[in-house]
């Protein structure tokens, strides 16, 4: 498995915003696959915010994850987040989600980001274990989500 940017494999872009779309696009009203394609295209940074990542065997896209400005509304104050870790479920339990969370870390720290946000509704125990510590729990419009950190100085 390699772990490079997007932007070196633009043809994969329409795939991983598809995967994106599927897994989180209800919670987006009025979002469309073109416009979350359109999204992915402009979030295609190597050494910058936004940035996006994605797992490959050789050109088979396993899965991606993103570094970007802002992902949850109601805390416009916490920037930049890690956000849509998704991990094809043919591939998941090989590591795929840790290496690419571990990776935008590494990138966050490489930029001096002191402090890395993001948010789950389900994966705690998976980003506690990679070093992530709860700064809050919330309802965010009907969904109870956990608000995380991580210090990109224990890189």
């Amino acid at each position: 498995m390699e772990i490079d940017y997007l932007c070196n494999h633009p043809a994969l872009i329409p795939e991983l915003a598809e995967l994106n779309f599927k897994e989180w696009g209800q919670f987006k009203p009025g979002d469309t696959l073109q416009a979350r394609t359109e999204r992915m295209r402009a979030a295609c940074g190597k050494g910058t915010v936004p940035t996006v990542l994605v797992a490959l065997d050789g050109t088979q896209l396993l899965g991606g994850a993103l570094l970007i400005e802002s992902d949850l509304g109601s805390r416009p104050e916490l920037t930049p987040w890690l956000a849509g870790v998704y991990v094809k479920a043919e591939h998941r339990g090989r590591g795929i989600a840790s290496g690419l969370v571990s990776r935008i870390v590494e990138e966050a720290a490489a930029l001096a980001i002191p402090r890395l946000f993001l948010y789950t509704d389900s994966a705690q125990s998976l980003y506690a274990r990679l070093g992530w510590e709860i700064v809050e729990q919330l309802d965010d419009d009907g969904l109870e989500i956990t608000v995380m950190a991580r210090d990109t100085s224990k890189v």
